[in-house]
Order: C-alpha cells, then sequence, then structure tokens
C-alpha cells in the first residue's frame, strides 16, 4: 500500500510518519519533488535532489540519518508526472494551507485514495476539506471529523541514558528572550543556581542553536531541560526528554490552555517541576533533584513512566485499525 505525503522540511515530523507509516505498518511512504508540485499549485517544494540522491525507476531513493553515524533511514520522492502515474491508497497532509490542495488533488487525480489530515499543531482544525485527522494533540474537532488521537512517534535515539553530568538546564524551545514573564522565571533560577550551567538554545536564544542531527546527544548530555513554551507547552522536545529521562522545568498550564496532548504526560515532582507552583518551590526542587545518586534514580524512573505512558507499538495498531476501516468505506 503506498502512502502519499507533503513535505515541510521538519526531520522529527517526517521522521514520525516515516517510523508509524513504514517501520510500523509495513507501507510505502512517498513525498513530492520537482517544480511542478508549486506550478500547479499544489504545494512548495524545494526541487534540488543532494548528490547521493539515487533515482530509480523515478522514484529518488534520498539516504539521510538523525545523527552523524546513527538513524538512517530513505526517503522517497517523487515528481508530480511520477505520482500521477502510480496507485496510492491514502494522501496525507502535515500542513494546514495544504488541505484545499491536496482535497483538490485527492478527489482529481486519486480519488479512490483516503485523503488524511494530520495535525500536531496547536489551536488547529480542518478547514473543512477533509474530515479524516491523525490528531496529535488535544484541541477538540468538530462533530463531523473522523479523528485518532495518539502521540507522533520520535526518534529512537532519543532514549535513556545515564546523566553525565548533573547541574546542566538546556534549553530547546524557540525565541524564549520574547516571552518577558519566562524570561524572568529562567533568569532567577540562573541567579538562584550558581554551580549550574543554563544554556539557552534555540531561534533566538542567547547560545548558539543545536544543529538538529546533534540533538539526541546534546539532550541525553543535560541534567535538566527547561521547557516552558508559552507557544504550546508540549511537542517533540518534551516527549523526547521524557523519553531519555530527563527532568522537565515547564509550566504546565501552558500545555492546558493550548491544548497540547503533552498535559496528560506531565506530573509536577515526578517527571518534571512546574513553575506554577512557585519559582522558589522550583530552585529548591532542582537542587534536591541535582544531587548525584538522587538525580540517577529521577532519570531512571521519568523514562520508565514514558514507556508506560507512551507505547508506540499499542498506537500503531489502533491506527492500523482505524485506516482498515477508512479504507473499507
Amino acid at each position: 500500500m503506498n502512502v502519499f505525503v507533503d513535505f515541510t522540511q521538519n526531520n522529527d515530523h517526517y521522521y514520525s510518519l516515516h517510523l508509524l507509516f513504514e517501520k510500523r505498518l509495513g507501507l510505502n511512504l512517498f513525498r513530492p519533488t520537482g517544480p511542478e508540485w508549486q506550478t500547479k499549485g499544489f504545494q512548495y517544494v524545494d526541487s534540488a535532489m543532494p548528490s547521493d540522491a539515487e533515482l530509480i525507476e523515478g522514484i529518488y531513493h534520498i539516504p539521510m540519518r538523525m545523527e552523524p553515524e546513527r538513524g538512517y533511514y530513505t526517503q522517497k520522492a517523487i515528481t508530480l508526472a511520477k505520482f500521477l502515474k502510480m496507485d496510492f491508497d491514502f494522501t496525507v497532509t502535515i500542513y494546514a494551507a495544504h488541505e484545499e490542495p491536496f482535497y483538490n488533488l485527492t478527489k482529481t487525480y486519486k480519488p479512490h485514495a483516503v485523503f488524511i489530515r494530520q495535525i500536531a499543531n496547536m489551536h488547529e482544525i480542518p478547514a473543512g476539506f477533509c474530515k479524516n485527522v491523525l490528531l496529535g494533540t488535544s484541541e477538540p474537532m468538530p462533530p463531523d471529523i473522523n479523528y485518532i488521537s495518539y502521540f507522533p512517534e520520535h526518534y529512537e535515539g532519543y532514549c535513556y541514558t545515564q546523566p553525565p553530568n548533573h547541574n546542566t538546564v538546556n534549553n530547546f524551545v524557540h525565541d524564549l528572550p520574547f516571552y518577558p514573564y519566562d524570561l524572568a522565571e529562567w533568569n532567577k533560577c540562573e541567579s538562584a543556581l550558581p554551580d549550574f550551567t543554563f544554556k539557552m538554545h534555540g531561534h533566538h536564544g542567547r547560545d548558539d542553536e543545536i544543529p538538529h542531527s546533534l540533538m539526541p546527544q546534546t539532550m541525553k548530555n543535560s541534567a535538566f531541560i527547561w521547557n516552558v513554551k508559552a507557544h504550546g507547552g508540549g511537542g517533540f522536545v518534551l516527549r523526547q526528554a521524557l523519553a531519555c529521562g530527563r527532568p522537565c522545568i515547564v509550566r504546565k498550564r501552558y500545555a492546558v490552555v493550548n491544548n497540547s496532548s503533552e498535559k496528560n504526560l506531565l506530573e509536577d515532582s515526578v517527571n518534571c517541576i512546574d513553575l506554577d507552583f512557585g519559582t522558589e518551590r522550583a530552585i529548591d526542587m532542582i537542587k534536591t533533584w541535582s544531587q548525584p545518586e538522587r538525580h540517577i534514580e529521577v532519570c531512571k524512573a521519568i523514562a520508565e513512566k514514558f514507556k508506560k505512558d507512551v507505547n508506540f507499538a499499542e498506537q500503531a495498531e489502533q491506527i492500523k485499525e482505524w485506516l482498515n476501516n477508512l479504507s473499507a468505506r
């Protein structure tokens, strides 16, 4: 069975679809390439192919990796002309602006394919063209939407390793300096913990942004992850941190008000330190949890809790049944 999905240059996002459709469900996943996708009004695609891409029977096989020497997989990219010659069981859009173009693409050229919208961004709902949704948030869906909720799976390299230090706090949230209230909390914690190293990565951060391929190791080199994210509250970074077993410093109400599914994963004093209960309390907890033996104990427990809370294999089986029901309509 073949699945066609649009492309947004988000490595974590695309890899999660690779894990679901190809690794878990055994389907063939394809993405667009070539200028015709844009000139025909379906989506913008960077048509440049890397030098190591191999063209086989009209399909570009692009070798990819999630880390410098690990996480190898292959993206399969096709031109619009090749798409028209192939059979597809599902078409999937992951970007709100592509819902109408992909609806028209499916209706016009692949009317037997099931059209699906994957939603993982806060406050998004279908625009009225797609009735089937893979829902990666807790956003309420209109009553006519057939949806299944799930946590998008992340790269396997985000996994527990014993923390190599106990006093490094890394932030990967973008644009933290643009949120004065949260920046003030960061500054208070940093000032109160002079023996700790605070690194503000992410767009417009104080420190260098971490290349995507170095994120797994950088996260595992962290003692704590600062994920106070006013513009969401959850997302890949938070789930990846929990999978690595790293305590997260958060403001849980951001996840609640933004309908982030991660609100159901966060448990204060268990896998996170919630600033909503006070900055001084958070500072004291960081000090307590950073004691070496205690820190290792907490990290192990967080990783084990994540495995219990999020079972990607079980999710995939539920999605498989959901997809089979869609195909049978």
